[in-house]
């Protein structure tokens, strides 16, 4: 079931701090990414630049799960991140259990393979050979055309009260099939793609049609008991399953269960769990011929130039053959991505439903090949991306307008050109060009209530509110800044370095009995006092307040410019422990 523009701000000012710290578009100030530059790794050295290239997605609470490179069926990178329970802060393992979700179509398919092999069906043959019941408008409808999602059957997941009803609900697949059965086929079977978790609930139905077993029955006799995948099965969950790790999702600030989903609903779309050690066996297995045939392995990855084979997705990444695919169900993303031509396994398992499972598999390989490729932006249903669109509220003054482009998000803020930002999942969209992340907040039916915005270590909480809301916010006069009188004999309290930002430092000195600010690179500003703790910059638009302890000295500020508040913390030994202000320095 397959299912961040800080925002590009500004005119140009002096001190330039949100532009830096956060967009850095005004001046081309980017942050620049580990794999900004071609370099190959060895097996020796790849563990650690793979560490350092997780390590971002930790820092910001995107990822949490397991993580497996292999070269030739030799992991050279294996680890496991955050925690499979959080209410009992217990640790994911290499041996937790995943839900897999859609890398589930990997096995049917190959179970109906098998089953071609040895007779019992055709791939040609029509699915109401084995579904009786079904419409006669899908007389038509082949196995092929199921396997390779070009039958035209609406798929049931993207019924508009899927996630919020439906998928709540234990149900056969009798049950799951009649959800769409009334519904018109999108197209003439075989006339495109068009990727249906439907088609792959119909072909478990024809597996227990033409094998007399059940669907999991005879998955675990055909496929995984032969092959040893003791740690692989069909996930119940009123079954006791040991080291099965709960699925999350970041909402409202803060972690929460994911939304309840029935074992049933997927089934043979997307109901198996496993790890990352068994699908690297399942992968060795498969391509090395050791499941089907020659023969049905090439049909496997031949998608008649359609991107889409029997069960995976066939395409190219960093110039190389890719043979890969997604999941995601309630909870739970999965990625596994096999380049045939140089042994290489990528697989990623997450339990947060925010993970950008496949950006993240992307840059593995891409830092094993030595290569700058970024990786592919899977594709999004228009009907999610226009359940995203809409205003949402950045700041005091400063908003957010996410509208739909051509498959992707297209972000405008306040102040700042418009920003193209590609989906990584369903709900998480990255930009390359400014190295930001949106994160979409939803209600569990899908309906949107905010987003986080992640750019340069820093989240920004984003309510959705309205365009009339926003436009009588940006309406309301700015208040007129007046310079007044206060004892500047108290101002030493004030200096020192804050902290805005990775590499950005705002430095506060006094001389002369004035207060200034400069940022990290940039031209020195004085501050005007509009009262104790508040101050004002007359070259540009810009104002910064100080928090204060109990005894008057600072322990932070908040820079307020375009819109925005941006808070950055005190660092202790700063410029405030030297008996004379410090001079800035020439650059």
């Amino acid at each position: 079931m397959y299912r961040a523009e800080e925002v590009a701000i500004g005119d140009g000012l002096a001190l330039r701090l949100i532009a830096l710290v956060m967009a850095g578009l005004l001046a081309g100030l980017t942050a620049i990414s580990p794999l900004s530059a071609r370099a190959r790794v060895t097996e020796t050295t790849y563990a650690a630049a793979a560490e350092a290239l997780v390590e971002p997605y930790l820092q910001s609470g995107l990822f949490s799960g397991t993580i497996l490179v292999a070269k030739n069926g030799k992991p050279v990178f294996r680890r496991a991140y955050g925690l499979a329970n959080r209410e009992w802060s217990v640790a994911n393992t290499l041996d937790t259990h995943f839900r897999i979700g859609s890398l589930t179509k990997s096995f049917t398919a190959a179970a109906i393979l098998k089953l071609a092999e040895a007779g019992k069906l055709g791939l040609d043959d029509r699915i109401r050979q084995f579904v009786p019941g079904a419409p006669a408008s899908w007389d038509r409808v082949t196995l092929r055309h199921l396997l390779g999602h070009t039958s035209g059957i609406i798929n049931y997941t993207a019924l508009p009260d899927y996630y919020a009803k439906l998928s709540r609900l234990e149900r056969t697949p009798q049950e799951i099939v009649a959800l769409v059965e009334a519904e018109p086929l999108l197209f003439e079977p075989g006339t495109r793609m068009e990727y249906s978790n439907t088609g792959y609930v119909l072909l478990g139905m024809a597996i227990e049609a033409a094998s007399g077993q059940p669907y999991a029955g005879y998955l675990r006799e055909a496929i995984l008991t032969p092959l040893g995948l003791k740690e692989t099965g069909y996930d119940e969950a009123s079954a006791v399953l040991p080291r099965r790790a709960s699925g999350y999702r970041f909402g409202q600030a803060q972690w929460r269960n994911a939304p309840p989903m029935a074992s049933s609903i997927a089934y043979a779309a997307g109901g198996l769990y496993s790890t990352v050690d068994d699908l690297l066996a399942w992968s060795r297995a498969l391509f090395g011929g050791r499941v089907v045939s020659t023969t049905s392995l090439a049909a496997t990855v031949d998608d008649g130039g359609r991107g889409y084979g029997l069960g995976w997705y066939v395409g190219r990444a960093h110039e190389r053959r890719l043979w890969s695919h997604g999941g995601a169900v309630s909870g739970f993303l999965s990625m596994i991505d096999h380049y045939p031509d140089d042994g290489l396994d990528v697989i990623v398992l997450a339990n947060n439903e925010n993970a950008p499972v496949q950006k993240i598999s992307r840059e593995l390989s891409a830092l094993w090949f030595g290569v700058l490729d970024p990786p592919d932006s899977i594709v999004l249903e228009d009907i999610i991306l226009d359940r995203y669109a809409g205003t949402y509220q950045l700041g005091p003054r400063h908003f957010l307008t996410l509208t739909r482009e051509h498959g992707r998000l297209l972000s405008k803020g306040t102040a700042g050109p418009p920003i193209l930002f590609l989906p990584e999942s369903d709900r998480t969209f990255v930009s390359p060009a400014i190295d930001a992340r949106i994160t979409i907040d939803t209600e569990p039916d899908g309906r949107p209530n905010g987003l986080v915005y992640h750019q340069a270590g820093r989240d920004r909480i984003a309510p959705r509110t309205t365009p009339e809301e926003a436009v009588r916010i940006l309406a309301e006069p700015r208040p007129l800044r007046r310079e007044v009188s206060i004892d500047r004999a108290r101002l030493r309290r004030l200096t020192g370095r804050y902290d805005l930002g990775p590499s950005f430092i705002v430095s506060v000195t006094l001389e002369n009995g004035r207060l200034y600010a400069q940022a990290t690179g940039q031209p020195r500003n004085e501050l005007f006092p509009e009262g104790e703790r508040a101050f004002f910059l007359k070259s540009v638009d810009a104002q910064l307040s100080f928090d204060l302890d109990g005894n008057g000295r600072a322990t932070g500020l908040v820079l307020h410019q375009n819109g925005l508040d941006t808070p950055g913390p005190r660092i202790e030994g700063d410029l405030a422990s030297t008996k004379k202000p410090a001079r800035p320095q020439a650059r």
